[in-house]
């Protein structure tokens, strides 16, 4: 998945105590981000070529100096009709979500309304009240399956089939979180600067790259807009198979030089919030494939 490449560079920070004074360099600007897809426009400009996704310029998608400029779109569904390893997780968390849901408690622990899957993966992450704090739907996954004696960890295989079957359901719907007030709001605000916060061996932050050198070569790959991407999270990918966003973001902390954390820790929610805030009003398209 090349728009998420070496994201999420520095997060070493919050392991620091209140009492130590640490320095951490900062990528600047901090851009002011619109919370939602559009805001593309004013970062790289490219929205208008993807924002459709009936009218993708397959011209463009054969190309590889431009296809960077499709956000590679054309990877996700339903213009990527091969069958990949996507539909065998998506198969897989069918089978564990039905044989957890018995009895809909499963369903009910996760925030679906009369069990109903529609439209609850555009809402995550979201403020959870008994916790007291933001989360993930992956987090949520671990907690309420635990509550059933069974163990789906955040970050596994199994764990982001449940998610990737959860997100089918909501196929199409556009992502809408609200981070205009309370803590989503304060989430969203930590996530943008642990964006531009440098760390690790490169001395990195994510927004080195996904917005201060959009379209530029890395790797022999172009760097893309973070714009529109957590609309196909759990993502399928040649090399790691099933890959969650955190989990994508704790590959980046590997990619950098910065030690990665657990996913569902903190700083990874509070990143995942930012994200998927910048592609709010894209609609969620699963099961998608990424190198």
């Amino acid at each position: 998945m090349r728009t998420a490449l070496l994201l999420a560079c520095a997060l070493t920070a919050v392991a620091a105590s209140a009492e130590e004074s640490v320095y951490r360099e900062l990528d600047y600007p901090i851009d002011n981000y619109l919370p939602k897809v559009e805001g593309d426009m004013a970062l790289s400009g490219t929205y208008p070529l993807w924002k459709d996704r009936t009218k993708l310029d397959w011209r463009m998608a054969g190309n590889p100096e431009e296809n960077w400029r499709l956000n590679w779109k054309f990877m996700d569904p339903p213009f990527n009709g091969a069958v990949h390893g996507g539909h065998f997780a998506l198969d897989r968390g069918e089978d564990l979500y039905k044989a957890l849901n018995r009895d809909g408690r499963f369903a009910a622990c996760l925030g679906a309304g009369k069990g109903k899957l529609r439209g609850l993966r555009t809402r995550y992450p979201s403020y959870n009240k008994e916790l007291k704090r933001v989360v993930g739907l992956e987090e949520m996954i671990e907690r309420c399956a635990a509550r059933q004696d069974q163990v789906l960890q955040n970050g596994s295989y199994d764990n982001s089939a449940v998610s990737l079957y959860m997100a089918s359901h909501s196929q199409g719907l556009p992502i809408r979180i609200d981070v205009s007030k309370g803590p989503m709001k304060e989430a969203f605000e930590r996530g943008r600067i642990l964006y531009h916060t440098k760390a690790g061996r490169l001395n990195f932050a994510c927004s080195s790259c996904h917005t201060h050198n959009v379209g530029q070569l890395v790797r022999g790959t172009h760097i893309t807009t973070p714009y529109g991407d957590a609309a196909h999270f759990p993502v399928y990918r040649t090399k790691y198979m099933l890959q969650s966003l955190q989990l994508r973001i704790a590959e980046c902390n590997l990619d950098s030089g910065v030690q990665p954390l657990r996913p569902g820790s903190a700083a990874y929610t509070d990143i995942e919030v930012f994200l998927t805030a910048l592609t709010n009003g894209y609609p969620v398209s699963v099961p998608s494939e990424r190198d």
